[in-house]
């Protein structure tokens, strides 16, 4: 028996001790967890994609589990699991502050943007909006060379994930657009996500859905049917009874806490996949029986720089999923990745992948506050003091009031025919101008992206499929997205070891095309007639300084402002992407990295082409699908749970989606 003393807890490692008492998270209550020689599976991250993909391997209970995660569990105190608390988190608890390089395209300057470090990911702190997409952008990925991938492919995986609920209590007379009885094969009821409406709604929402409206944009009463453009109260990952933020720990983790073949090791960093030539310890050590390349034999990880390395070694695959930022780092540093990367990191090259931190996307934001003077108005900013007390006790009492509205009510997703009578004119700039592709990009990336582009084309000339989204709250921000960006960036190493890439160099390089910032430029144009229609004037809105009438009419001055105000949309997606190999791809359909054996990514960084909306929904769909692949190739993971599961998704819609 071996025993390693790591930060005052002891392991205990051998081949022969049963998994004793389930899972562990450091530290016990007897300060000490047994780890065993070898796991069958070893997950890197606990976000979503590690969650889901835990959960469902270790329904198997002959197969063994283990969770590597940097963050700890959280404490399921107000500021988390209150939807009226969203944003008010103190960011130092769970999150990472990262930095992005000098956005060249914007005004030089860098930004700052955070990310959940926690069991659950940013699934812990994020707005909680639910929404999939439409069909046409994963039909896309289909397109691009991912058979298996299309809607039709991913919806029972959608429904799989959710617990959607329209229950609405205390609701208000005036009608409000949410599809009573939602047709039933498009949601799922009995997934671990709780997917449900606030029983609170500001009277701003009503506003904005009824102002849209006036500027023909049609309201929707189901977002996530396929078709995603309208104008709607947005649902939530949260819980229609108790009115608490849903995430991917209490649905996925929580529930199966008693397993005894799953463990989970937090506060810990993976600093290095390990691998070894030909078929290695283990000979079996793959899902894909013939399949030649790397076998990956396991992981390395470390509470901190200096800390003794603990390893653990894998019977059958290492998974990925620390997420679009650090699982591409960790392939780099573990010399997998752009042979030139690797070279001027010290890295020795393992497999010379040229797409493992390049396709970077994301959804690029504005996030104008228009003021609202009227008297009358009542927005989250109003809950302080007294105020905030009574909000507090209705909401602990009845779960009720304004502290179950998360941060965003009502958004409007409009296609591009809807906000402007430039469509051709936008649509030969998106495929004419020049886009200044990143250096680094060799022949396959800049052929993969040639096939993006013409799938983004071809999506802005839909009306199913939205060119950008408004998010509206309660205190005036009516935020712009655009939903097919045409930018792409890189994310690098800086250095051959885990802790020394706490900064990595993220460049999103945000409208380095410049259609992603005429889309933007679109957007404010609209926003500026969304405030003059009659519902919205009477919140007497005021533009922000740089946003109102009169710097709208001068364009010049309008980019310039807008330029400085562009930031994340908290989407940065496509780092590890599931794309072939001539269009500089990361993953197979499998989620099988090329040139190995055993190595898969189960995250955001898979994504080939970001769809137009928050993308939690179609993460969770991915890991689903990606362990729903392992049942209907004739694996064994799973028993009637799994059975039971498959078949209320059976049969699959044939019509209605469009």
């Amino acid at each position: 028996m071996l025993t390693t003393a790591i930060t005052g807890l002891a392991f205990t490692s051998s081949s022969l001790l049963p998994f004793a008492s389930g899972v562990r998270i450091f530290p016990n209550i007897d300060g000490s967890l047994s780890l065993q020689d070898s796991y069958d599976y070893i997950i890197v991250g606990a976000g979503i994609g590690g969650l889901v993909v835990a959960n469902r391997l270790s329904e198997n209970v002959s197969v063994s589990v283990l969770v590597i995660e940097s963050g700890d569990l959280d404490d399921r105190a107000e500021d988390i699991s209150i939807p009226g608390n969203i944003g008010l988190e103190d960011p130092r608890r769970y999150e990472v502050k990262l930095e992005m390089a000098p956005q060249e395209f914007l005004d030089g300057a860098t930004r700052v943007f955070t990310q959940g470090k926690a069991v659950g990911g940013s699934t812990i702190v994020n707005g909680l909006v639910w929404t999939r997409g439409s069909a046409a952008d994963f039909d896309a990925w289909e397109h691009l060379g991912n058979p298996g991938w299309g809607w039709m492919d991913l919806l029972p995986y959608f429904r799989k994930s959710e617990n959607y609920s329209t229950q609405v209590d205390n609701k208000s007379t005036r009608d409000i657009p949410i599809a009573s009885h939602p047709a039933i094969n498009k949601h799922g009821h009995e997934g671990p996500i709780e997917v449900g409406y606030p029983n609170y709604f500001y009277n701003q929402s009503y506003n904005f859905l009824n102002g849209i409206q006036k500027l023909g944009i049609p309201a929707t009463e189901d977002p996530n049917s396929g078709n995603a453009t309208g104008a709607c109260i947005v649902p939530s990952s949260m819980t229609a009874k108790n009115q608490s933020r849903s995430d991917a720990r209490t649905a996925y983790l929580d529930p199966v806490l008693e397993r005894p073949n799953l463990h989970l090791v937090t506060g810990h960093t993976v600093t290095h996949i390990l691998h070894g030539e030909g078929s290695g310890r283990f000979p079996n050590s793959t899902y894909t029986h013939g399949v030649s390349g790397l076998n990956v034999t396991g992981v390395e990880f470390a509470t901190n720089k200096t800390a003794d390395r603990i390893t653990s070694t894998c019977k059958k695959e290492v998974i990925l999923a620390a997420g679009s930022i650090f699982s591409p780092v960790l392939l780099q540093i573990s010399g997998i990745g752009p042979a030139n990367l690797l070279r001027n990191l010290g890295v020795d090259v393992v497999v010379d992948l040229p797409g493992v931190g390049s396709n970077l996307q994301d959804h690029p934001t504005l996030e104008p506050v228009y003021d609202y003077a009227s008297p009358d108005v009542f927005s989250a900013w109003d809950i302080v003091g007294s105020m905030r007390d009574t909000v507090r006790e209705e909401y602990l009492a009845n779960r009720t009031g304004p502290w179950t509205a998360p941060m965003v009510n009502a958004v409007a997703l409009p296609v591009l025919s809807w906000i402007t009578n430039r469509v051709q004119e936008v649509l030969d700039d998106a495929a004419n101008a020049t886009n200044d592709l990143p250096s680094s990009y060799d022949t396959t990336l800049r052929t993969g992206y040639a096939a993006q582009q013409a799938e983004l084309l071809s999506l802005l000339t839909r009306t199913d499929t939205p060119v950008y989204e408004v998010m509206s709250t309660s205190w005036g921000q009516l935020a712009i997205s655009a939903m097919k960006s045409f930018s792409r960036g890189t994310v690098l190493a800086n250095s051959s070891s885990i802790f020394e890439n706490s900064q990595p160099i993220i460049n999103p390089r945000f409208c380095s095309h410049p259609v992603d910032c005429e889309l933007l430029l679109l957007g404010l144009e609209f926003n500026d007639r969304l405030i003059q229609t009659p519902p919205m004037a009477a919140l007497k809105p005021m533009p922000p300084p740089g946003f109102g009438i009169e710097e709208a009419r001068n364009k010049t001055a309008l980019d310039e402002t807008m330029r400085r105000k562009i930031t994340t949309g908290f989407h940065l997606s496509g780092t590890t992407s599931m794309l072939p190999l001539a269009y500089g791809g990361v993953v197979d359909p499998s989620l099988r990295v090329y040139g190995t054996r055993n190595l898969r990514v189960v995250d955001a960084g898979v994504i080939p082409l970001l769809p137009g909306a928050h993308i939690q929904a179609a993460i969770y769909a991915i890991g689903e699908k990606e362990t729903g692949r392992r049942y209907h190739q004739g694996g064994k993971l799973g028993g009637s749970s799994w059975r039971k599961a498959m078949a209320w998704e059976v049969p699959r819609p044939t019509a209605g989606i469009t």
